[in-house]
């Protein structure tokens, strides 16, 4: 019965280390491949506006226009950061109740080990307290 405990919790942290890793890393490789190619794009447009303005205006005068034409696009690229909403809430895990049934039947085995108490029950309440959340909106 321990066995199928052990089993049974591997097997579930690997679906949601797994779920989790496919969620984040392809937009994640996208996300670097596009900054590569902005990054890119940003500092020919910035030797443009630079050899432009210095035909204009002197050498530093251009350089500092330059700057600040960057400083100004990258406090406008962090306003997304500022002003970003929150994802819902993961729906609770179906399987966390056959978690909690497979503990109750264990119990006497348990009882025998205070740590393996210990540690099997701060699990159960940390399953219990990611699944609920008492503002949910429907």
């Amino acid at each position: 019965m321990p066995n199928d405990i052990v089993a049974f919790a591997q097997h579930y942290a690997q679906q949601q280390a797994q779920a989790v890793i496919r969620r984040v890393t392809i937009p994640a490789a996208f996300a670097l491949i596009a900054a590569v190619f902005f990054v890119i794009m940003l500092v020919a447009l910035f030797a443009a506006l630079f050899f432009w303005l210095a035909t204009l205006f002197a050498a530093p005068l251009a350089a500092l226009i330059v700057a600040g034409v960057a400083l100004v696009l990258g406090l406008l690229a962090l306003t997304p950061l500022m002003v970003k909403r929150r994802p819902p809430p993961p729906a609770p895990s179906p399987t966390a109740p056959q978690f909690v049934s497979l503990l109750a039947q264990t119990a006497p085995l348990a009882l025998k080990r205070p740590l393996l108490t210990l540690v099997l029950l701060a699990g159960v309440l940390g399953f219990m307290a990611r699944g609920s959340s008492g503002d949910k909106k429907k």
